[in-house]
């Protein structure tokens, strides 16, 4: 019997369908639960790419044509506004059905318990806290994007938002949940038009490119305890990990048979190897921009770190 949908949103390139296709291969070998129970979703713009690499399993695929995908942009202009279209297509197709959107370019590292223990009554998931909007505006100033959450925070402060019919007020202290794992409770279908209206609107006055993400942070934490998922979940969203991704998925999809790659073992030896290469990547990459900045004592903490992490698998905090 089906209980959940898993969602996955994959157009564009042959790189983006080898992500989805990872990921898919990443939970299969992790989930301990039984997958009969999960609807396989893919929205897709080539479901026959898929079917050549996932024939054993059971998915459902939602084909994306050209006007389509412009349609769900809501003459926006911003390409994550599609997120959420999809997940509130998958409500509408499936009202009485709980919902995990899951990012491609991400993959599983362990078992995704939160996906049946707790997911109850009044609990959502993201991927992981990342930063109030104050240190969010420190952050984004650091690399000369700080004009970005600044608008946001100039629209947000001061102003009410209705959602459920209800004012709700932001500020500088809410947080910035990553959005590469959203699970919502089937009764908050009827609320994906406030999300759609609040992306839109923060869109519109921020350009900023979190926008669909702040809509579903500002509003779970509100009515919802959101759970994070970065236990089990990576997601290497900077175009520079997904680069150095792109590299290893290709050439061991293709190289691996499909028998291979659906045996549990395999695949959790390549999630574990794939998780340490992104996170030396991303220490590296922080180093390189912190010696572009001329901050050689940050640079000297993150080559510390890099070189615990390369030689020893040494993990060292911030």
């Amino acid at each position: 019997m089906i209980s959940k949908n898993l969602v996955f949103l994959s157009y564009g390139s042959s790189s983006e369908y080898y992500r989805a296709i990872y990921c898919i291969l990443s939970l299969s070998a992790w989930a301990e639960l039984k997958m009969e129970n999960f609807r396989l979703i893919i929205y897709t713009d080539q479901p026959e790419f898929f079917k050549t690499y996932l024939s054993g399993f059971d998915i459902y695929y939602y084909e994306l044509s050209p006007a389509v995908l412009i349609d769900m942009l809501g003459g926006t202009g911003f390409i994550h506004r599609r997120k959420v279209a999809v997940i509130d297509l998958t409500f509408r197709d499936f009202p009485d059905e709980d919902l995990i959107f899951i990012d491609s370019d991400t993959f599983f590292i362990d078992e995704p318990k939160l996906f049946t223990d707790q997911f109850d009554d009044g609990v959502s998931f993201m991927h992981k806290k990342e930063y109030n909007l104050k240190e969010g505006l420190e952050l984004f100033n650091s690399f000369g994007q700080g004009h970005y959450p600044q608008a946001f925070i100039d629209y947000i402060s001061g102003r009410e938002f209705l959602f459920r019919d209800q004012s709700l007020v932001f500020n500088t202290s809410d947080y910035s949940w990553n959005s590469g794992i959203v699970g919502l409770k089937k009764n908050f279908s009827t609320d994906m038009g406030d999300v759609l209206k609040l992306t839109d609107a923060f869109y519109a006055h921020s350009k900023w490119f979190v926008s669909e993400q702040m809509a579903f942070s500002l509003i779970l934490q509100r009515t919802t305890n959101i759970i994070s998922a970065e236990s089990f979940v990576i997601h290497y969203w900077g175009a520079r990990q997904k680069k150095v991704v792109d590299q290893i998925i290709s050439k061991l999809i293709n190289a691996s048979s499909a028998t291979q790659l659906t045996k549990r073992e395999f695949m959790r030896s390549s999630t574990a190897k794939m998780q340490h290469i992104v996170a030396c990547d991303m220490i590296a990459e922080q180093m390189e921009i912190a010696l572009s900045q001329r901050n050689f004592i940050y640079a000297a903490k993150k080559g510390l770190q890099y070189f615990f992490l390369r030689m020893f698998k040494i993990t060292i905090k911030k």
